[in-house]
């Protein structure tokens, strides 16, 4: 009876994508309202002036883009890479992906070169350019912002802190990623079991630092590792936080870092036209 229902729900898959726009980037993200997750139809619709749409690609049999996201394991011969990467470190594509543009970072990279699969040494998570279509000023009213993995949520430890001063607690469950990046520029420093916390903080300029809230997040750091060799920050490891780990201690361990990474060379290797003085 599953294998039936199974059917019927790819079949009609199958049907609603008969119907997509011919001009429209068809781009594969993890439909959660999660903050990586749903910068992706923004960025890819400010940067190339195209609706984007959304697929699922068990359920597509035509070309799409995998930008932002731990996605590649869902790659198959359709699959056009632009940024995203893999979740584990024993992550595999399904099949070989149709064309690899760029990589999340050179671990990434490294997994499909060994799987025999082509790919440039271009590295960036693509939200690294949202500088380029969104940058309000930072007005700081907070010394410290917490980004906690959705799965995170509900740790002991934020509830100990959230009526702390000076402290920002950032949920990065959203529709709205601005709102999330605005919170973010609200602070000095960031702490963060969210790769994205990192990222946009990264991208911003404000100083980070990678956490451990629970052992909940999947991938054992491999999608945190990867990011910092493609900017050549030098963490390995996060900051495990405990009952009795305090604020000023916490925002005292977070330094500057200085992202390396050549933007533009990921941006030239886009799939699609980018203008930026139209995308503001």
């Amino acid at each position: 009876m599953s294998n039936v229902r199974n059917f019927i729900k790819k079949t009609i898959r199958k049907c609603q994508y008969v119907f997509l726009s011919k001009s429209s980037l068809k781009v594969d993200w993890v439909r959660e309202k999660n903050f990586g997750d749903v910068l992706n139809p923004i960025l890819v619709e400010k940067l190339s002036r195209v609706k984007v749409q959304h697929v699922v690609p068990r359920y597509y049999d035509g070309e799409y883009l995998s930008v932002i996201g731990s996605i590649l394991e869902r790659a198959n011969s359709n699959t056009i890479v632009w940024g995203s990467g893999f979740m584990r470190p024993d992550g595999c594509v399904i099949s070989n992906p149709k064309k690899v543009y760029a990589v999340r970072g050179p671990d990434t990279r490294k997994k499909l070169l060994d799987q025999g699969i082509d790919c440039p040494e271009v590295y960036g998570d693509p939200a690294l350019l949202l500088p380029k279509i969104y940058n309000p000023k930072k007005l700081s009213k907070y010394k410290i912002g917490v980004v906690a993995h959705y799965v995170d949520k509900e740790n002991a430890w934020l509830t100990k802190i959230k009526n702390e001063k000076n402290v920002k607690i950032i949920d990065p469950i959203t529709d709205n990623p601005f709102d999330v990046i605005d919170q973010i520029l609200s602070c000095e420093k960031i702490v963060s079991s969210s790769l994205h916390g990192v990222i946009v903080a990264d991208a911003y300029g404000i100083p980070s630092m990678w956490i451990e809230l629970s052992k909940k997040v999947l991938g054992d750091g491999f999608k945190f590792v990867d990011y910092f060799k493609s900017v050549n920050r030098p963490d390995r490891s996060p900051v495990k936080i405990n009952d009795d780990t305090s604020i000023e201690g916490l925002a005292s361990e977070v330094v500057e870092h200085k992202i390396s990474i050549d933007l533009d060379l990921l941006m030239a290797s886009a799939p699609f036209l980018i203008d930026f003085e139209d995308a503001k």
